[in-house]
C-alpha cells in the first residue's frame, strides 16, 4: 500500500480541522497515512518524505512555503513529489490559482490526477539566498504586511481579507513612491514606483489579482510595475476590488507587465517582501533574481494553456 505523507498546520485559518479528518481522507482514498504537524517543534528534522508516493499538505500559503523550503533542501528525492493541497489559510492564493476545492470535504487523494509543475524564484542579495513561490517585490505590499502586523484582524477569513484590502487602499493614498532601477533582458528601467513585483502566480496578498496572465508552470515570471503617475487609477481599482466590481481591463490601465527570467533590481526604500514575509531595513541593497532550474509539483485543475486560466 502506497504511503501519503501528511503535513498539517493545525492553527491555519480558523482552526476548524484536525489530524483525524486528514488521516481519514487518505485512508478512505485507499492509502496509508504518515502524519506530521508543523506545530511540532522538530517537524523539519523528522520530515523524511523519500518513501512517500505524494504529500497531502493541509494549511495556508505560509505552510506551502514552509514545505517548499524543506523539499528544495532535500537532495536525494529522485523526482518532485506531487502535492495535494487542502487550503486551510486566510487568503489561500496558491490553492486558488491551482483551482483546487476550497472545502476540505470535497478532497480525495488520486495519484492519477493531473498535476502541474510549479516553478520558484531564487533570490540573492549581499551573500544571502532566499526563494519565492508567489511573489517578491517592493512598495505598497511590504508596507501592507508591516501595517497588518500592527492591527487586530477579524477572526473570520472573509472579513480579514476585506479589511486587508481597505488598509491597502489607505496605504496607496499616502504612500511616497520610491525610485527603482531594474535590469532585465538587456534593458534598464528607471523610475519612481508605488509597486515593483515579480509575480509567479496571478494573486498577491488579499486575493489581489495583480498579474492575470501569470502561471506557475510556465518558464518566466511577470514583472509588474505601477509608477507614481498611476496612483489615482490604482485607488479606483482597489475601490472596485473592495466592492467586487474590478475587471482585468481596469487593471491593465494601471500596470506595466514584462515576462522575465532573470532580473537585477535596486530599490531606494527600506522594505521588501518574499511571499508573505517582510524584509525590513535593507536600505538600498541590490537583488538578483532568477527562475530556478528545478520545480515543485501540485495536483491541479488549471488548464494546460495558461491563457485559459483567466477568469
Amino acid at each position: 500500500m502506497k504511503t501519503i505523507q501528511i503535513v498539517h498546520n493545525p492553527t491555519a485559518g480558523d482552526g476548524s480541522h484536525d489530524k483525524e479528518e486528514l488521516i481519514k481522507i487518505v485512508e478512505d482514498s485507499g492509502y496509508k497515512a504518515d502524519y506530521i504537524s508543523t506545530n511540532y517543534v522538530f517537524w523539519k528534522k523528522h520530515f523524511k518524505p523519500q518513501d512517500a508516493a505524494a504529500i497531502l499538505l493541509a494549511g495556508g500559503d505560509g505552510t506551502v512555503r514552509k514545505l517548499a523550503k524543506n523539499l528544495i533542501a532535500i537532495k536525494d528525492l529522485p523526482k518532485p513529489l506531487p502535492i495535494h493541497l487542502i487550503p486551510l489559510g486566510t487568503a489561500n492564493n496558491i490553492s486558488k490559482v491551482l483551482r483546487v476545492p476550497q472545502n476540505k470535504e470535497q478532497h480525495k487523494i488520486n495519484l492519477e490526477r493531473k498535476f502541474t509543475t510549479f516553478s520558484y524564484g531564487k533570490i540573492k542579495s549581499t551573500g544571502k539566498k532566499d526563494f519565492f513561490l508567489e511573489s517578491f517585490g517592493f512598495g505598497i505590499f511590504p508596507k501592507l504586511i508591516a501595517e497588518m502586523k500592527k492591527l487586530e484582524t477579524p477572526d473570520n477569513p472573509k472579513e480579514e481579507l476585506q479589511k486587508t484590502l481597505e488598509v491597502l487602499l489607505e496605504i496607496v493614498k499616502g504612500y511616497k513612491a520610491k525610485n527603482a532601477k531594474i535590469k532585465t533582458g538587456g534593458i534598464t528601467i528607471k523610475g519612481s514606483f508605488l509597486l515593483v513585483e515579480l509575480m509567479n502566480i496571478k494573486l498577491i496578498g488579499p486575493n489581489f489579482k495583480l498579474a492575470p496572465a501569470a502561471h506557475p508552470g510556465d518558464d518566466h515570471f511577470e514583472l509588474v510595475l505601477i509608477p507614481e503617475e498611476k496612483r489615482k487609477a490604482l485607488e479606483v481599482y482597489l475601490s472596485k476590488l473592495i466592492t467586487n466590481q474590478a475587471t482585468d481591463e481596469d487593471l491593465n490601465k494601471l500596470v506595466t507587465v514584462l515576462p522575465v527570467q532573470k532580473v537585477k533590481m535596486k530599490w531606494s526604500g527600506s522594505q521588501a517582501h518574499v511571499d508573505d514575509v517582510l524584509i525590513s531595513n535593507f536600505f538600498g541593497k541590490k537583488f538578483k533574481i532568477k527562475l530556478a532550474a528545478d520545480h515543485l509539483q501540485f495536483f491541479t485543475d488549471i488548464p494546460e494553456d495558461s491563457s485559459e486560466e483567466k477568469e
